[in-house]
């Protein structure tokens, strides 16, 4: 490794939030020394086929957590993939240069986030880095039966040269983005983007947390509206201090309603809509609809409680829309959501299927 004086400067520019092709998010940035732990409580957790397929064998879990880490950020550079409110790690990618215009590429994916485009992304990311850094091509070692692996480089859309070498099968493409590559990313940014509203605008089951009894109440008509208008799907009113609400049992947080919820409102004081937030997310929540109020529109105060539920969701890779919204609509007959508090005879059917969020 480099030493402290050697170290280079950490490369935050390359920090990003990333929508997967389900709608989740993952947190990608830059290794640092620091994650020597995290890392290896990754490695630790893969399976023994995931770390034989990563490195054709079983490494020390010293030697595979050093190397990991190793970087100075133009010759060898490695990203990680974080989730959760722990910031986690769920994947690792890195190069490593072998000459004056070539790298050695290569990934590792949590089992459990495998199959999600999490390793196509860092592909992405690690081909720019390295071009900008005069590598010009990534070489790649893929064990035959790594079909995963296999895939994710067949369907990234750059040119590949493939051939068998010692019974492994070695892969060389370029680091530059052809037109071809640069269109398929760009469908699975917009496919990552569709699975990302889809909690909103087609949820299985909608929780409102601070649903009131009492028309007239911004809590009161969210739930009135989701229920007349024929909602396709589950409705589960959430309020600690009533047992019924609008004639459906009511639960007294969102960790007790008996299914996993899709979009949570949240219509409850601003002073418990993080709590509240953070409950979802342990919940497994996808979406996050904040109708409240009082938040970077009452001054710095506000700003920071915005703040503070923004990394709430993003740490736990919720979608978040609000907060201070008036909610989102679809009035697609197979969908029929109103999760908005306007009076129903303001939202209209039209000619084509109505979506509003906002």
């Amino acid at each position: 490794m480099s030493s402290a004086s050697e170290r280079p400067p950490y490369p935050s520019a390359q920090v990003a939030d990333v929508a997967l092709r389900d709608g989740s998010t993952v947190h990608i940035r830059p290794v640092s020394e620091r994650d020597g732990p995290a890392v290896r409580a990754f490695l630790e957790s893969l399976s023994s086929q995931s770390v034989a397929l990563r490195f054709f064998g079983a490494p020390s879990l010293d030697w595979a957590t050093s190397w990991s880490i190793d970087v100075d950020y133009s010759d060898r550079y490695a990203l990680v993939a974080t989730s959760g409110r722990e910031q986690a790690i769920v994947g690792h990618g890195a190069y490593v240069r072998l000459d004056e215009s070539r790298a050695e590429v290569a990934f590792t994916i949590s089992d459990a986030w495998q199959g999600r485009g999490i390793a196509t992304i860092m592909l992405l990311h690690l081909a720019a880095v390295a071009d900008a850094h005069g590598i010009s091509a990534f070489v790649a070692e893929v064990l035959p039966h790594n079909r995963r692996m296999l895939d994710v480089f067949a369907d990234s859309g750059f040119v590949l040269r493939r051939r068998m070498r010692d019974r492994v099968i070695e892969l060389e493409l370029p680091t530059s983005l052809s037109a071809h590559a640069r269109e398929r990313f760009e469908q699975r940014a917009q496919t990552a983007a569709i699975a990302a509203v889809e909690g909103f605008l087609q949820p299985n089951a909608v929780a409102v947390i601070g649903a009131s009894r009492r028309r007239g109440t911004v809590g009161g008509e969210i739930l009135h509206n989701l229920l007349a208008g024929d909602f396709a799907g589950a409705v589960y009113p959430v309020n600690s201090q009533a047992r019924t609400v609008q004639a459906l049992r009511a639960y007294g947080s969102i960790a007790e309603v008996p299914e996993r919820v899709d979009l949570a409102v949240i219509v409850v004081p601003a002073a418990q809509v993080c709590e509240v937030a953070g409950e979802c997310a342990a919940a497994g929540v996808r979406a996050l609809l904040v109708i409240s109020a009082g938040f970077a529109e009452t001054g710095r105060e506000g700003k920071r409680d915005q703040d503070a539920l923004v990394d709430v969701c993003r740490d736990a890779g919720m979608r978040l829309i609000g907060p201070n919204c008036f909610g989102v609509f679809n009035t697609s007959p197979e969908v029929r959501l109103n999760a908005t508090f306007a009076a129903p005879v303001l939202v209209r059917v039209g000619r084509q299927q109505g979506r509003y969020l906002g």
